[in-house]
């Protein structure tokens, strides 16, 4: 398995969707994911996992693109594959699986804006005083998003 698995699957979702919604990884295009999550799903169900899968994919290998991260595989599980922005592993699966389960309030567009304060590094600026490995979840019961590894002094 490579990272150019997760391009391909990013690919195959834009290929699938209409032309009409723009996906062209930009950050604009995030938004127009969101409101087509809006529109192939309900919040409060358990998120289909090929939407999950393409959704996820699209949002990392947009990231990766936009910001130079990097996708870290996860060879048991794709969908535990994260992207590496500065430092900051991010999940961009599980953010997708949060977007579609919790609807709104968990908008892809928001997870992005954290990928790019990890890429400028003011995210470590913020956490600078933690004297351990920041994790950040929206809630107790879900699953980690983002981590950010204390600079070694």
């Amino acid at each position: 398995m490579s990272s150019g698995m997760l391009a391909d699957i990013a690919q195959i979702f834009i290929d699938q969707v209409s032309s009409e919604w723009g996906l062209d990884y930009s950050e604009e295009s995030l938004k127009q994911v969101d409101r087509l999550v809006n529109l192939v799903s309900e919040p409060g169900h358990t998120p289909d996992p090929t939407l999950v899968l393409s959704i996820g994919a699209y949002l990392g290998e947009t990231t990766v693109r936009l910001l130079g991260g990097e996708w870290k595989l996860d060879e048991e599980d794709i969908a535990d594959s994260s992207v590496l922005v500065n430092d900051c592993e991010m999940w961009p699966f599980r953010r997708a699986g949060q977007r579609i389960y919790y609807g709104t309030e968990r908008p892809l567009y928001a997870w992005y804006e954290m990928a790019k304060s990890a890429q400028t590094g003011e995210i470590k600026m913020l956490l600078q005083a933690q004297e351990q490995v920041t994790m950040i979840r929206p809630t107790g019961q879900d699953p980690l998003i983002l981590k950010v590894e204390k600079t070694k002094k």
